[in-house]
């Protein structure tokens, strides 16, 4: 039984997944702003930057981490995104671009790798019912939420 138990989990899981995720990033980048974060939450972001971001966009968030060089895409300099975006924070598109799920499949790979699969993956464990699943975006949803904060934060 446990076999086939992981058998429908890893069948089932990640259709699961991309619905609930999708159904709670819809709104989950319009409320918050970055003055909203507390000291801990931001302390964790940077946790999260430093740990998933920092090896291609550097410490700094300049795009000069330690694996920058070997890319074909040279990794954005994260300081300046209002700047390339004319002055204001893209929260909505920066998000989506960390969560990785609204990317066409005929538009292939993206070369940043998809945080938000991997949060929700982190988050829901073993667990397969819906339930685990709504937690698990959830989870997933304010740990990239309050990673695009942090971005906010870090503008030139």
């Amino acid at each position: 039984m446990k076999l086939q138990s992981r058998y429908l989990s890893a069948l089932f899981l990640p259709v699961l997944l991309s619905i609930v995720v999708h159904t709670h990033s819809a709104s989950a980048t319009s409320a918050v702003t970055a003055s909203d974060l507390k000291p801990p939450e931001l302390a964790r972001a940077a946790e999260d930057f430093n740990t998933f971001c920092s090896v291609c966009h550097g410490s700094d968030a300049k795009g000069h981490g330690p694996v920058a060089k070997e890319l074909k895409t040279p990794p954005a300099d994260l300081t300046r995104i209002s700047y390339r975006a004319g002055g204001s924070f893209p929260t909505e598109a920066v998000f989506k671009k960390v969560e990785g799920l609204d990317m066409p499949l005929a538009h292939g790979t993206s070369a940043m790798p998809i945080w938000g699969a991997l949060f929700v993956r982190q988050a829901v464990g073993e667990g397969v019912l819906i339930e685990d699943a709504r937690t698990a975006a959830r989870v997933a949803t304010d740990r990239i939420r309050r990673l695009v904060k942090y971005l906010e934060t870090i503008q030139e």
